[in-house]
């Protein structure tokens, strides 16, 4: 047999499965996307077929691209040695596209990482050559001594042998590339380690080398760093050797080490004449470049170390490495401070939404609003060239080609000048990418985008956009995309634009620039145009957009929102500055809003987001909402961001009940939160000297009245009333665990995290009601801070505000507040595993942890329960646990007589899962499988798949099916 059947990429007749593609039978995809990625990587000679992860969104539509889990080499009849193999993964490394190699020998497979530091590097060698050495290594347990896992002693008995190979084959196996469950496997996470992967690793010796030579201080330094990396570029692209551009230098290195200053400009002025640009310039530099800074600066050039990556040189071969790469090392120098990058990963995400490789025209004009680096551009830019290559056999465009492309669509506006030069950059890379070595030299002359298709001016200044030489700007685009700056600060021109605003429109909220980009974008589509704009989360979860939100939505068609909110440090940024923002994405179709349902997509905090290999969507993920209900109840996105399903009903009633707000504003008592301190306070003779409560003295077991001290403050911003600290008193601290007390002991003051209710002494039984009442359903109003607060899950770890409170239910009549058996599982989930699975991800216990037999018990139980009213004869079989995935089966009646549930069946259910429902397992992960009287239920083994309240939504889900199946 083949060895790839080692790792399911062959079944047992050599058949290659689905998505695994030979580079030398690119015509065997229908995808443009997937044809061009099998044609890169045929540029690599030994690479013989890309396994390609494809999806389907919920209705069952592609609206992500493929993603390529793997390169897979055969090397079964040896035509290649180590020697060859460890060169080929040097180049694979530097080029960064597949994390993972698998190289099949005649009875073994090798798993090689692409996606963490270079296994076939030695740091500690005088003399530089690639080595051998795989990640991973799986053979045939034919004997004893066959089977050796890496890192593990030997295993002695054939049992053992066997145990083990199973374990490691299903472990490394392409089925759990397919459903996306290879990096949840914390055995395979050690294959991937982005902070020291070849792109990262080249960006951060360049930064050092940057730092070393004080780039900050001597531009002419910095400015000759960028120009070096990028002619090294051009070099190891192979664009000179049919010329020599450096005359008697020979090269790059040749020219800084032995030229003299005037050399230098001399060569550089050759290219900018050349290429028609000034992209090679040293601008205003070029007067500091003296004999002392040019041998300062080729002393670096020359040295085996850069940054602190020894033997620099030999390790990054610019051939292999995407332009991409080159553009995001240049937005480190050009870009402003406290910058931040989107990376590509996201932008590609987002560029799927707008411009699915197999929906489009490629006349498309598209438009970023604040382009910055370039990157939603370029990426627009290159799917065009990919639509004209399926449209024209697959050949090279001309550099002519390229240009058209361009000019008739790409559209760029940004504010500062030094993003305007790098998007232009970015883009002249981008051209130099698409085009034969040969023809960039021949025929390539950069067309000048400043003032055309890039403006360099605010987007909300008409004169931004006058006509300039000849170009006239279009007054509608087919795609608006980008990452506008969250922050609370408007341009002049902004703030002529905004108060331009007629009467009957809501208010900008907050003054925030990016609602304003997304509304002006919204107005710059043409009829049928897309627009896919990044946004603060808050306006989906703070109540001061609501009306702005509900305005946007009358402009345009809301079809899906894309939601970040759980993923931590998103962007990249210098000092980390913005980094931190937790982004929606704001889909919308140019066509008049209607009633079809809002998709809202809630992405999770995985393994394979943290190391930037891609975004996981399971079915849990996806969520329609009703426009109606966006109208109705504004904080309806929190249910989906909790689960979704039958937490929505949840949400309307627990919303729609008398507010604690209400309850305390009918009995006319007073609310506030307590005093704010400040400088510019004044004093306040009811607060200074009277007993104080610390906030941390309130806790979850009440008042702690040793630590009451007298309040020495001397002057207050806000005071409040002076009831406010009289008794009774009805205490609530502002934290997610809800502490609570009741006092009416004496005067007591206390800080603005603290929220007070005081009523008169006649009330005070009342009050002494209410408080029990808290007291009594703490756990089901920690729940509502979730479900229906405001401040909860998207502020710190246990941070509330007194909205959060305002809004807990306090009805008249105590039953209301009774939960159903499912609104009691759906309830623990949050407050047991969700709240955290939202601010932890891959550090939180449903992906940390494996569901164990109990855990898939109580799941089995509920689902039964759910189903039991209509179906009394359904029974849960024993579950099949199968190393990645777990199956449940349920019957109805007489116990089931299939082979595929008999004893040892977990290969044969294994292939019915993916003959029968590997795109589903593919795409959202989860399989729902009916044959005869048998229902079977498989996902992944992670614990986030086995809680009740996925049973739920499975149980709702299955009976949808049986419905349509006439059960």
């Amino acid at each position: 047999m083949s060895s790839l059947q080692l790792v399911d990429f062959v079944d047992a007749e050599n058949q290659p499965i689905d998505g695994l593609v030979s580079v030398s039978r690119p015509s065997l995809t229908k995808s443009p996307h997937e044809r061009a990625i099998l044609l890169q990587a045929a540029t690599f000679e030994h690479i013989d077929y890309v396994y390609f992860r494809r999806f389907k969104d919920a209705e069952g539509k592609g609206v992500r691209s493929s993603q390529v889990a793997a390169y897979v080499i055969d090397n079964s009849k040896q035509r290649l040695t180590e020697d060859d193999l460890a060169k080929l993964h040097h180049q694979l490394w530097l080029h960064g596209v597949a994390p993972l190699v698998y190289v099949a020998w005649p009875t073994r497979v090798d798993i090689l990482s692409c996606a963490r530091k270079p296994d076939f590097w030695d740091d500690s060698a005088e003399e530089r050559k690639d080595l051998y050495r795989h990640a991973e290594r799986i053979e045939a347990p034919i004997t004893d001594s066959a089977l050796r896992v890496t890192g593990k002693r030997a295993l002695k008995t054939a049992a053992e042998i066997a145990e083990a190979f199973s374990k490691q084959r299903r472990r490394l196996s392409a089925y759990r590339l397919a459903e996306g469950t290879f990096w949840d496997d914390p055995d395979n996470q050690k294959l991937a380690k982005n902070d020291a992967a070849a792109h990262r690793r080249l960006i951060q010796a360049i930064v050092e080398a940057d730092q070393e030579l004080n780039g900050a201080k001597y531009k002419v330094r910095r400015r000759l760093l960028v120009l070096m990396v990028l002619i090294k570029y051009l070099e190891d692209r192979g664009v000179f050797r049919k010329q020599n551009p450096f005359g008697r230098f020979e090269s790059v290195r040749g020219l800084l080490q032995r030229g003299s200053p005037d050399d230098v400009l001399k060569i550089l002025k050759r290219f900018e004449d050349k290429f028609n640009g000034d992209v090679f310039s040293l601008g205003d530099q070029a007067d500091d470049l003296t004999d002392a800074e040019l041998k300062r600066f080729a002393k670096l050039v020359e040295a085996k170390t850069i940054g602190k990556q020894k033997h620099f040189w030999e390790l990054f071969s610019f051939e292999h490495i995407p332009v991409e790469v080159i553009s995001r090392l240049y937005q480190r120098f050009v870009t402003g401070h406290g910058a931040v990058y989107t990376p590509p990963f996201l932008a590609s995400l987002l560029l799927d939404q707008v411009m699915p490789y197999d929906h489009m025209n490629g006349e498309e004009k598209v438009l970023d609003p604040t382009c910055g680096s370039g990157i939603f551009l370029v990426g627009a830019f290159k799917r065009l060239v990919i639509h004209w290559r399926s449209r024209h056999h697959w050949k090279k465009p001309t550099a002519e080609n390229l240009k058209r492309i361009l000019s008739r669509s790409i559209h760029g506006v940004e504010l500062e000048t030094g993003a305007v030069d790098l998007t232009a950059f970015s883009l002249a890379l981008a051209v130099c990418d698409a085009l034969h070595p040969d023809a960039i030299w021949k025929e390539l002359k950069f067309e000048k985008l400043r003032g055309r298709n890039l403006r360099e001016g605010d987007f909300f200044a008409p004169e931004t956009f006058a006509n300039s030489d000849g170009h006239e700007w279009p007054g509608k685009f087919d795609v608006v995309i980008g990452n506008p700056p969250f922050q609370s600060k408007l341009t002049d021109a902004a703030k002529v634009v905004d108060k331009s605003r007629p009467k009957d429109q809501p208010k900008l909220p907050d003054r925030q620039a990016a609602y304003l980009f997304l509304e002006r974008g919204l107005m710059s589509l043409a009829p049928n145009g897309k627009l896919c704009l990044l946004q603060p989360h808050g306006l989906l979860y703070n109540s001061k957009p609501t009306a702005f939100r509900q305005y946007l939505m009358t402009l345009s068609r809301l079809h899906t929102v894309l939601d970040f909110v759980s993923i931590r440090r998103m962007f990249e940024g210098k000092n980390n500055k913005g980094a931190d923002a937790k982004p929606i994405a704001w889909l919308a179709l140019q066509e008049p809003p209607n009633q079809q349902p809002i998709n809202h997509v809630t992405f999770r905090r995985t393994y394979s987001v943290s190391q930037r290999i891609g975004f996981e969507i399971d079915h849990y993920d996806w969520h329609r909402i009703s426009p109606q209900q966006v109208q109705s109840n504004p904080v309806i996105w929190r249910a989906s961001l909790l689960g979704g399903g039958r937490l929505c009903a949840m949400s309307d009633r627990l919303r729609l009940l008398t507010s604690l707000k209400v309850a305390v504003a009918a009995k006319k008592w007073v609310y506030f939160e307590g005093f704010n301190v400040g400088s510019n306070g004044q004093p306040c003779k009811y607060l200074t000297g009277e007993p104080y409560l610390p906030t941390e003295a309130l806790t979850v077991n009440g008042i702690d009245e040793s630590r009451i001290t007298k309040l020495t403050v001397k002057r207050f911003e806000l005071p409040r009333v002076e009831e406010l600290y009289k008794p009774p008193l009805l205490l609530i601290k502002e934290n997610s665990s809800l502490p609570v007390a009741f006092w009416n002991q004496s005067n007591l003051t206390f800080r603005h995290s603290i929220v007070g209710i005081h009523a008169p002494k006649e009330d005070e039984r009342k009050l002494q009601d209410m408080f029990r009442a808290i007291q009594k359903h703490r756990l089901l109003y920690r729940f509502c801070y979730f479900l229906i607060g405001a401040r909860a899950l998207t502020g710190r770890a246990t941070a509330i505000n007194k909205q959060d409170i305002d809004q807990l239910p306090m009805p008249d009549d105590p039953a209301e507040l009774d939960l159903s058996f499912w609104e009691e599982a759906l309830k623990e989930d949050v407050l047991n595993h969700m709240a955290d699975y939202v601010r932890l991800g891959q550090d939180s216990d449903l992906l940390k942890k494996s569901a164990e037999l109990g855990d898939v018990t109580t799941y089995s139980s509920l689902f039964v329960r759910m189903l039991g009213s209509l179906y009394r004869d359904l029974k849960a079989h024993e579950p099949v646990f199968l190393n990645g995935l777990t199956a449940q089966p349920f019957y109805f009646g007489e116990r089931p007589d299939v082979s595929w549930l008999g004893q040892g069946c977990e290969d044969s259910l294994h292939r019915l899962i993916y003959d029968e429902s590997g795109e589903s397992l593919r795409t959202v992960r989860v399989v729902r499988y009916y044959e005869g009287n048998v229902i079977l239920i498989v996902k992944p083994d992670r614990l986030r798949y086995w809680i009740p309240s996925t049973a739920i939504r499975d149980a709702d889900d299955t009976l949808i099916d049986l419905r349509r199946q006439g059960w």
